[in-house]
């Protein structure tokens, strides 16, 4: 069984919480796949994080 370990929330940029953004690599996106939903640090509501698809190398871009 795979377990998906999300990337912390806090950490992220505007970016990245509004799903313009990869949350894992920072890049911006063109094709992407969806990482679920995580509680947005900023409101009570939760946002969905997107990542490259099919895969990124999953470093933070800067």
């Amino acid at each position: 069984m795979k377990t998906t370990v999300f990337p912390d929330p806090a950490r992220l940029t505007g970016d990245q919480l509004r799903g313009w953004a990869c949350a894992l690599c920072g890049a911006r996106l063109y094709r992407d796949r969806s990482l679920g939903l995580v509680p947005d640090p900023y409101t009570s509501e939760y946002v969905e994080l997107w990542a490259c698809a099919p895969r990124c190398s999953g470093r933070r871009a800067r």
